[in-house]
């Protein structure tokens, strides 16, 4: 599997990477939360726009891409971490309510200002149900602009059988994205296995591209430790306020990465 390089910072090399989701509502609750998060034990930072856009009731939508690309551009003079920008819809879990059209435009935006270093793009209408066109279109505008792109979907009805997984992988990874992300909810411990089977098969068989595999909640909050071991790239935490189900807050992640992974070497090196 190919590691992805943004700025120094190399994913799929080493311990997985670190990131915290900035949910602020307003442009003075995002700005204070990057400035949290530099304080905090964080490799690069995942801005989730939504949250903002939800509350620009009363603008149009080039206003509401032009003020989002404003604050984005605060945030890269605020923070030297890279930033994955996020408009996560309400069909998977976010807080926007967007048509494809208005979707793609306001993205389109962000990716020709060149101020985001990846985009966290929806891979699934529905699914089985993917706008190939319009997706390997964006990915290819990103690209000109010098953005990285991350292809998505997150599942919070339950934990799809491994051929599913597999395939929504397959897709999203012949799509051409830079990147790719599988979130699901386990109902039940096996659940968690199945993920991670299907993650441990990306790594050693299939991968050709960087990802990202979490079980969401409670349940699946281990995913988010021994994760990297079975491939993942990225691992999520909580800074100010929480993004998904089951994040645990960046200092405790970060501990328990560490005693995981040095633990992990230690047993190698007691068997060689």
């Amino acid at each position: 599997m190919k590691t992805l390089t943004i700025g120094e910072l190399e994913l799929g090399s080493g311990m997985p990477k670190i990131c915290i989701p900035l949910t602020g509502k307003s442009q003075e609750e995002v700005l204070k939360e990057a400035r949290q998060a530099e304080e905090l034990p964080c490799q690069l930072v995942e801005w989730r726009a939504d949250y903002m856009l939800a509350e620009m009731k009363d603008m149009t939508l080039r206003q509401k891409g032009d003020e989002l690309k404003q604050v984005l551009k605060y945030l890269r003079m605020e923070l030297d971490l890279p930033i994955i920008f996020t408009i996560r819809t309400k069909k998977e879990g976010g807080q926007a309510e967007l048509s494809k059209k208005e979707y793609f435009f306001i993205n389109r935006l962000i990716a020709e200002a060149r101020i985001a270093d990846v985009m966290d793009i929806e891979a699934f209408d529905a699914p089985g149900k993917v706008d190939e066109r319009s997706i390997r279109k964006f990915i290819a505008l990103a690209h000109k602009h010098h953005t990285h792109v991350l292809l998505s979907n997150h599942d919070f009805e339950g934990t799809p059988d491994l051929v599913e997984m597999m395939t929504r992988f397959f897709v999203m990874q012949e799509l051409g994205g830079d990147l790719m992300k599988l979130a699901v909810m386990p109902k039940k411990e096996e659940d968690v296995f199945c993920l991670l089977e299907v993650a441990a098969l990306m790594r050693d068989t299939y991968g050709e591209i960087p990802f990202i595999a979490i079980a969401m909640g409670k349940l699946g909050a281990t995913t988010r430790i021994c994760g990297g071991e079975f491939g993942a790239v990225i691992t999520f935490a909580s800074g100010a306020e929480a993004s998904a189900p089951g994040q645990l807050d960046a200092v405790t992640l970060q501990n328990f990465l560490l005693q995981y992974y040095q633990k992990d070497k230690e047993g190698k090196r007691d068997t060689e």
